[in-house]
């Protein structure tokens, strides 16, 4: 979530030398309160609507909605206004024509707001131009003459526009209570159920508090806890440390992730938020209905319990995380799937992965999964040998599909997908030795059918993206890893 944009000018309220912290800052509700005065034109009602929709339309670049003061107010201001009297001018109808006021943005105003609306017939339309360029000497005098001219514009009275800082964007607030040194204030959070999670920068760590009651105060109830990340994702179970900053201590999160929800504490278990486009992504592109499907990284199970309520699919999921594992189960349960192990459709297991790759080629090739996930983008590439155990004697009809996903950066020849490639090239097929490495390693894997496909799922850090390379497991490949270079 964005907590919209930031602003250049620094609003850092000050008071007699008090300082604000996360105990008193809504006492200084009248300072962050905001009023401005918005000027108008007066326009015959049946223009407005095509003044404000259509891509042509000159007045819509100066609407004061698209004020930077009063982007993200909540709820967006009515930029269309009743005026207080008609048009003596008549329609087709030959009865007077309603007029309305379009509110425009304040900075094309010259401050004179002592405005008299009047109709078209009393000054004429030299008179009216002259009153529009004088009202507003930001707007370009032929858009002006446009408006006069094509839809009988006329000046409007300003409008006084209170913005209380209930209405106003978290972003806004934190301009105004945080001091200079923490500018600009934090520009986006993660939603994980009713938990926000921040990632501070250093100048904002020591104002999280109050960052943390911000939030609260303009997210509620939606959002009821506010943490911030300390340290990096790390350890076996790849979790990270947390420190409350606002709200109820609680980590037992719901998330629901189209249609399926997702019960885990937030503690104890790695969870990514953006890896939500992904997972759709590959249900939607990937998986075909009631295809088995095995995930030796499945963390709370989020892919896999789509993929089994979406597509029917059958599933095997592994997780060195108990917790994740326990998680996994109770949430694919709580989502009416039949965990049992006697139904067989969708077991879950806390293991290596490297042996539950393994053990996925014991009951021979009928039984291989028609997907393996491999979601461990720190090392996936190592856990690839594992495969040579699959059975290789009879021929595979339907050659599994394997998802790796690995961080990559490009080189002076290779893009970022090209060296994921290579990796994979590398974990199938390890040349060893201490010669330099081989390049661009893709050709020699389609060549053993594999097919490999190689694309960007997102960025990790500047220059470092995730790379997902998809390859289908031939009987050629096993062998090959298996040392017949015969076959």
């Amino acid at each position: 979530h964005l907590l919209q944009k930031n602003f250049s000018t620094l609003l850092f309220l000050q008071r007699d030398g008090t300082v604000i912290n996360e105990e008193n800052w809504k006492s200084f509700s009248d300072e962050l309160n905001e009023t401005l005065e918005l000027p108008s034109i007066s326009v015959p009602a049946r223009h407005v609507h095509w003044l404000l929709s259509d891509k042509h339309s000159p007045v819509k670049p100066y609407l004061a909605t698209r004020m930077l003061e009063l982007d993200g107010v909540h709820p967006k201001i009515k930029v269309v206004r009743d005026c207080e009297q008609l048009n003596e001018e008549p329609c087709v109808d030959k009865k007077p024509q309603r007029r309305k006021r379009i509110l425009l943005d304040s900075h094309l105003a010259s401050g004179e707001n002592n405005i008299k609306e009047h109709n078209s017939s009393s000054v004429g339309s030299e008179g009216v131009l002259l009153e529009l360029m004088q009202q507003l000497p930001g707007m370009p005098e032929h858009i002006l003459q446009r408006l006069v001219d094509d839809f009988g514009v006329t000046p409007g009275k300003a409008e006084r526009i209170d913005v209380l800082y209930q209405n106003q964007p978290i972003t806004r607030i934190l301009s105004k209570v945080l001091p200079p040194d923490a500018q600009p204030p934090p520009s986006s959070y993660e939603q994980i159920g009713h938990v926000a999670h921040l990632n501070l920068r250093q100048p904002h760590v020591p104002h999280g508090k109050l960052i943390g009651r911000v939030m609260i105060d303009r997210l509620q109830p939606s959002i009821r806890t506010v943490v911030n990340k300390v340290g990096e994702v790390g350890g076996p179970y790849r979790t990270y440390q947390m420190d409350l900053l606002a709200g109820d201590d609680d980590y037992f999160v719901h998330v629901v992730e189209h249609g399926v929800s997702l019960f885990f504490d937030l503690r104890n278990v790695y969870w990514c938020t953006r890896l939500e486009g992904e997972r759709t992504y590959t249900i939607d592109n990937e998986f075909k209905p009631n295809q088995l499907i095995a995930d030796a990284f499945c963390g709370v199970g989020a892919l896999c319990i789509r993929a089994a309520t979406a597509k029917g699919c059958r599933v095997l999921a592994n997780d060195l995380n108990p917790d994740a594992v326990a998680h996994c189960k109770d949430s694919a349960s709580r989502n009416g799937i039949d965990i049992s192990e006697n139904n067989g459709k969708f077991q879950v297991q806390c293991g290596d992965a490297s042996q539950f790759i393994m053990n996925l080629g014991i009951d021979g090739v009928s039984n291989l999964p028609d997907h393996l996930l491999l979601n461990f983008p720190l090392d996936s590439a190592s856990f690839l040998n594992s495969l040579r155990w699959w059975p290789s004697g009879e021929s595979i009809e339907s050659p599994p599909r394997v998802h790796m996903y690995t961080f990559a950066r490009g080189d002076e020849e290779r893009t970022p997908a090209e060296v994921a490639i290579d990796m994979v090239a590398e974990g199938l097929l390890p040349e060893g030795g201490y010669v330099e490495p081989s390049k661009f390693r893709g050709e020699y894997l389609d060549q053993l059918g594999c097919n490999v496909q190689a694309r960007e799922v997102r960025d990790a850090a500047p220059g470092k993206l995730v790379i997902c390379v998809s390859f289908s497991v031939t009987r050629l490949l096993l062998r090959r890893m298996q040392g017949d270079f015969k076959a």
